[in-house]
């Protein structure tokens, strides 16, 4: 059986070494140690290239570890800004040295064909440079469309950004709003409470007059004067417990009214400082946005263009020559232009990744974050479910040799030397046999 390296450890090392028995054991009685090295098994399983692709699309979603980098911020999240931004100037000077490069390749081709084709008809040979020029134009609708792209990205993302801080604020508003609602609601109920405590003191304290007074009002046989006597005494005591609890409940409200005053100064303050939060953090991913367009509209390369002037604009040459010419500058120039797009469109997919791998940087795509992040964990999984079906059919064939070599104890990936049975060799043949 296979059993994990942290199992084995000690086996590995206390494994006596012997030849084996019919019964699994050396000479001695102890088992026989075997050991294999699993990750030479991996790669001769029939899965592993798909395996192997796997792990390849995991390190290119993990460059510079991009998506956990992103959000740790600081000191790191510029530098990784800095290389990226190198990058991309490597990439824009790689392109337009090929540009330059095929541009020249083709020209001279198409100057050499014009050549061939001017001396064969006897036509007047005209500069075959002539035939290159007026990419003025080409590179102004380019730049223009680059930057007008550029803009509407940028305004795009400012207004998401704007409707993005007036939530935050709205949240923040209604937060500290309902802060403030709690404690002044607390204070109220903790000050009512109080009155209540008082008004029930007094009643207490007064109980026992209160009810001789309401004893004697009860005698029928009182004369008016007293009667009047005792009825005045108990609306005195009435207005006396009335006017304490009326003046407490005064102090209290002018103590609500002064906290209402400090709660309310401290909403804005508090608010005021979350506005300025926002804003500033606003203005620099704004700023960041700003230059990384730069960077794309600036580092952009131009698709240089061929004119369309040069010897078959010559009236002395002859309409069959002049076609000719035309056709081979036309052949030149649409190879030249698939093969220049070619190497342009490799550009634009490096600045898109670029772009993307900066935009999470910012933190500004929290969207696209979490879509990269779940497929990561989507093909870690399936990573991770290929390579335990691969390690379960290669143990099975690793028990299978082993019970041939009488091997009854198989460590895997042993750390030390281990005086056993190397069944690598032989485990690797059966694996391989599996292609077939």
């Amino acid at each position: 059986m296979i059993r994990p390296l942290a199992a084995f450890a000690a086996v590995a090392v206390l494994a006596a070494c012997g030849h084996a028995g019919s019964d699994g054991k050396t000479a001695d009685g102890h088992d026989v140690l075997g050991y294999v090295r699993m990750a030479d098994l991996v790669k001769v399983h029939p899965l592993f290239s798909q395996l192997d692709g796997y792990d390849r699309a995991l390190e290119s979603f993990a460059l510079s570890s991009t998506v956990p980098q992103a959000l740790a911020g600081g000191s790191g999240t510029s530098a990784r800004e800095r290389a990226l931004e190198r990058q991309l100037d490597d990439a824009s000077r790689r392109t337009r040295s090929l540009l330059d490069e095929k541009q020249r390749k083709y020209q001279a081709e198409e100057n050499q064909a014009i050549a061939a084709a001017l001396h064969g008809g006897g036509g007047g040979a005209r500069s075959a440079g002539q035939i290159a020029g007026a990419l003025d134009a080409t590179a102004a609708q380019q730049s223009n469309a680059a930057a007008a792209g550029a803009q509407h990205d940028f305004d795009a993302y400012r207004i998401a950004l704007e409707k993005s801080d007036n939530a935050q604020a709205l949240a923040a508003e209604r937060a500290l709003a309902d802060r403030a609602d709690r404690t002044y609601r607390a204070k109220a109920e903790e000050l009512q409470s109080k009155e209540s405590s008082l008004s029930l003191r007094l009643a207490n304290e007064d109980a026992a007059e209160r009810l001789s007074l309401h004893t004697k009002l009860s005698s029928l046989a009182m004369e008016d004067s007293t009667r009047e006597d005792a009825q005045k005494s108990l609306n005195a005591l009435d207005k006396k417990e009335a006017d304490a609890v009326g003046a407490q409940r005064g102090a209290d409200a002018a103590t609500l009214a002064a906290l209402q005053k400090t709660l309310k100064a401290g909403v804005q303050r508090d608010m005021a400082v979350q506005e300025s939060t926002i804003r500033s953090r606003t203005i620099a991913l704004l700023d960041a946005r700003r230059r990384a367009l730069g960077a794309r509209v600036g580092a952009a390369p131009e698709l240089p263009a061929t004119a369309d002037t040069g010897p078959a604009s010559n009236p002395n040459i002859s309409p069959a020559l002049r076609a000719r010419i035309e056709a081979l500058h036309k052949d030149y120039q649409q190879r030249f232009q698939n093969d220049a797009k070619t190497t342009v469109a490799d550009f634009t997919r490096t600045r898109e990744d670029l772009a993307r791998r900066y935009a999470s940087l910012q933190g500004v795509d929290l969207d696209a974050q979490r879509g990269a992040g779940s497929h990561i964990g989507a093909l870690q999984k399936k990573r991770d479910d290929l390579y335990s079906q691969m390690t379960a059919q290669i143990s099975r064939e690793v028990r299978l040799v082993a019970a041939q070599r009488g091997v009854t104890v198989v460590v895997t990936d042993p750390i030390a030397p281990v005086a056993g049975v190397d069944l690598t060799p032989d485990a690797a043949k059966d694996i391989e046999s599996l292609h077939e």
